[in-house]
């Protein structure tokens, strides 16, 4: 990842290098493999994680469940108690719930085993597929996406997940992988649709967002244009601006942290207008 990300990485004034779908797929197969690394110790396999609700066993049958499911495997035929899942809110939530409480209580070896089958029919699978990212191909949620959209969609997934895992056994994120490049592009070129749409921010108000690593440094600029579309802007003063660091943010925007939490909101700066600063953190949770 490079170590200073700015607009024109993610605006429009200067174009990225295209990953293939090589790319896509071995930095998906990579950070599935730490996230294996790390859930296989009977000490930590009942850890609780960031993800609400969730162990680091329960992460592992997740990520299974649903790379299982594009590999081609039915998802379970399990009804949970939603009574004594509160975490599970929403269509999607219940959905993925479904395949992580059906494997509840099984034993650890045995979900492993199933991760390593799902892992390597998979991998089969997308070597033996399209390189081509706009191939339709079918997404995690059953509907016909591109190839490069559905890639980008587990390596995003795995990437948060496994840091999910470190994070319960006290292990550093890993913020330099091809991995979390994809995520940090991923999060970064949704600014404008969340400081447009899910924020309602109103015409040419824009958002100055200074991330100061490790890692990912950026300077960028946030703005909605005349229709109300959210677009990346250089050189205006800011009606709002976010200083934040990298972690911080991923935490934020991934929902592993509340938006009103004390520590966080000691450690980052977020000045300007009032209205649209206590409504910001909590629109910036991207994650289902």
């Amino acid at each position: 990842m490079p170590a200073n990300v700015g607009v024109p990485v993610y605006g429009s004034s200067m174009e990225k290098q295209q990953a293939t779908a090589r790319d896509l797929i071995d930095a998906w197969h990579e950070v599935m493999l730490d996230a294996r690394l790390n859930a296989d110790d009977p000490g930590a396999w009942s850890l609780p994680t960031s993800c609400p609700g969730w162990s680091v066993g329960d992460v592992i049958a997740h990520l299974l469940d649903i790379d299982g499911f594009l590999a081609g495997d039915p998802r379970p035929g399990h009804e949970p108690d939603w009574d004594a899942l509160p975490h599970a809110v929403g269509p999607i939530s219940r959905m993925t719930e479904v395949g992580v409480d059906a494997r509840r209580g099984m034993p650890m070896a045995e979900v492993l085993a199933e991760f390593d089958s799902v892992l390597e029919r998979r991998s089969a699978q997308l070597a033996a597929g399209s390189d081509d990212l706009t191939t339709l191909v079918m997404g995690p949620f059953g509907s016909d996406r591109p190839l490069g959209r559905v890639l980008t969609m587990r390596t995003f997934d795995a990437w948060v997940h496994a840091q999910d895992i470190r994070a319960a056994r006290g292990l550093p994120f890993q913020l330099e992988t091809a991995a979390a490049a994809v995520t940090a592009d991923q999060l970064l070129s949704g600014l404008p649709l969340i400081w447009g749409k899910t924020l309602a921010a109103p015409p040419g108000t824009v958002l100055g967002l200074n991330i100061t690593g490790p890692v990912v440094v950026a300077e960028l600029q946030v703005g909605v244009d005349d229709e109300l579309r959210g677009v990346m802007v250089n050189g205006s003063v800011p009606d709002l601006t976010l200083t934040i660091t990298w972690p911080d943010l991923l935490d934020v925007m991934t929902g592993r942290v509340s938006p009103d939490d004390a520590g966080l909101l000691e450690r980052i700066a977020l000045t300007g207008d009032a209205g649209l600063a206590s409504r910001l953190l909590g629109a910036l949770n991207v994650t289902p």
